[in-house]
C-alpha cells in the first residue's frame, strides 16, 4: 500500500465546522478509495494478461473459437417481460456488461465496481441523479437480482485520480450468495424507470 499524498486529498472539500475525527474519517475514506484503484488496476491487469494468454492457447490447440459478444446486446426477453409486464417498467439501457473480478465477489468488500471506461451508456442517469452523485451522495434504488427478487441498493460514484466509477453496494454480498455469483462469472446491468424511479437489474450470462 503506498502512502497518501496531498494529491490524495485534491477533491477533498474541507468544511469549516470539521473536528479532528472528521479529519481522521476523511483520512480513512481517501486511503479505501486509493486502496481499491489499486487493487482494480491489478485486477484489470491481471484479467487482461489472462485473456491474452486465453486467446493464444485457443489460437495454438484450435481447440474452439474465442468467445465473442453481440455489438448491442439485447435484454433477455424474459426478464425484459418481468420488467415491462409485472413491474410497470420502461427505458430498458444497458449500463455495462463485465467479467466479475475476486474484488467483486469478495465478501470484506461488499460492492460491484461499474469503471467508466466499461460502460455502454451515462444516459440512464437524470441531471438531478448525475449533481447528487458528483456531491458523492448516494442513490438508493431497487435491484431486480438474476432470481428476480428486488434488493434494495446504494448506487454511488467514486473518484480514484485517474479513474471514475459507479459502485453498488449495501446487499450486495448477498445478491452475490443469492445467485452463486463467482469470479469469471460474465453480468449484464440494465437500469430501467418505474414511474420516473430509478431501477436495475442484474443478468448473469
Amino acid at each position: 500500500m503506498e502512502l497518501l499524498s496531498s494529491e490524495d486529498f485534491k477533491n477533498t472539500k474541507i468544511e469549516p465546522e470539521w473536528t479532528a475525527m472528521d479529519y481522521l474519517l476523511e483520512v480513512v475514506r481517501v486511503e479505501q478509495e486509493k486502496m481499491q484503484e489499486q487493487i482494480f488496476m491489478k485486477e484489470k491487469k491481471n484479467g487482461q494478461l489472462k485473456r491474452k494468454r486465453r486467446i493464444q492457447e485457443d489460437s495454438n490447440k484450435n481447440k474452439r473459437p474465442i468467445t465473442s459478444y453481440p455489438s448491442k446486446p439485447l435484454l433477455p426477453e424474459g426478464l425484459k417481460r418481468h420488467i415491462v409486464e409485472n413491474m410497470g417498467g420502461s427505458n430498458c439501457v444497458l449500463v455495462i456488461q463485465k467479467q466479475l473480478f475476486f474484488s467483486d465477489v469478495n465478501p470484506q468488500a461488499s460492492r460491484l465496481l461499474i469503471p467508466f471506461s466499461q460502460v455502454e451508456s451515462h444516459e440512464f442517469l437524470n441531471e438531478s441523479e448525475v449533481e447528487r452523485l458528483k456531491k458523492k451522495e448516494a442513490i438508493k434504488a431497487c435491484l431486480v437480482e438474476p432470481s428476480m427478487e428486488e434488493t434494495e441498493i446504494n448506487f454511488k460514484w467514486w473518484d480514484m485520480r485517474k479513474n471514475s466509477m459507479y459502485v453498488i453496494t449495501t446487499s450486495w454480498n448477498s445478491i452475490v450468495k443469492n445467485n452463486r455469483l463467482k469470479v469469471e462469472d460474465v453480468v449484464q446491468l440494465w437500469s430501467f424507470r418505474v414511474n420516473s424511479t430509478l431501477y436495475f437489474a442484474l443478468q448473469k450470462l
